[in-house]
């Protein structure tokens, strides 16, 4: 492991009392089914007027709500680790103080660079709008959106470049295996939230890099707080700038384009072959390139 990773063998520490891969696939398997089953769990607790919300986010509540789900992961997550490894939630955080301290310098950095490309080209088409939302009535969601952010980033962060990170670095010293491999799942996690099979992989490459990103930060800095830092900032931007009136997830957005037929976009895999697609790939790689750039910066790192 080359000097830039020193950090990253205190990180690994924990999971080395525990270094065998059974164990882990089991863990794997359990995590990806409650990622999978959790929202439905939570679904069928609800009364249809809440469930309605719930399943839609079409209002800030809405939203809110789905990334609370989260919070009942981790629990999982928790209760797994304990069972399977016999540790907790810190050995799979790093120390207290650098975590939150690099959280708010990554953090910052990325929404700083953020909102520096939200106000340059291409800008915000205004006359193509169906709504902005009004200024004050939107920013009251902006603390309450960014704690439960923390609960749904962090869970994220918890598991992938916390627990799988820790135990694939307690069974290889190799960077492919234990940056890649769960940088790759949570990729294919993110697969089914592309429209159709090739918007599909082109999301799960964005998942994979910015696993990848997130995954180096952690490693250069021995703790998550940074890898979350930059995945808060990224998905506030995501949830409470631009959205489409009516759609999933656009509950919290300030500017709001009309809904559109995604299943225009249902393209298949052969159109991955096709030119303009290595315009979004080179796209999509400048993006998390950028936001890693600007987190290092921040952490000196």
């Amino acid at each position: 492991m080359t000097n830039r990773y020193a950090a990253h063998r205190a990180f690994v520490r924990p999971a080395l009392k525990s270094p065998n891969q059974g164990p882990v696939l089991v863990v794997a398997v359990l995590m990806e089914l409650i990622f999978i089953l959790t929202p439905t769990f939570v679904g069928t607790m609800l009364p249809d007027r809440w469930l309605i919300l719930y399943e839609t986010g079409a209002t800030p509540l809405g939203v809110l709500a789905q990334l609370l789900t989260f919070g009942v992961i981790a629990a999982a997550l928790l209760w797994l680790v304990r069972k399977f490894h016999n540790r907790g939630f810190w050995s799979m955080v790093g120390p207290i103080d650098a975590t939150i301290r690099n959280l708010k310098l990554a953090g910052l950095a990325v929404f700083v660079l953020l909102a520096v490309q939200t106000v340059l080209p291409p800008w915000i088409v205004f006359a193509d709008l169906v709504e902005i939302r009004p200024l004050t009535s939107w920013a009251v969601w902006i603390i309450p959106t960014i704690v439960v952010l923390i609960i749904q980033t962090g869970t994220e962060e918890l598991y992938f470049r916390g627990y799988l990170q820790q135990q694939c670095a307690a069974l290889s010293d190799k960077p492919w295996v234990w940056m890649g491999l769960p940088s790759l799942l949570f990729g294919a996690g993110h697969y089914l939230n592309g429209f159709g099979p090739a918007d599909g992989v082109l999301y799960a490459l964005w998942a994979t890099l910015l696993g990848l990103a997130c995954a180096d930060l952690t490693a250069r800095t021995g703790n998550i707080g940074a890898a979350i830092g930059l995945h808060l900032s990224n998905n506030l931007f995501a949830f409470m700038i631009v959205g489409e009136k009516g759609m999933p997830s656009s509950g919290l957005a300030l500017f709001l384009y009309p809904a559109t037929d995604h299943s225009q976009f249902d393209y298949g895999l052969h159109t991955l072959a096709q030119p303009w697609v290595i315009g979004e790939v080179i796209a999509i790689t400048l993006m998390i390139g950028v936001m890693w750039l600007a987190a290092r910066v921040a952490l000196r790192r």
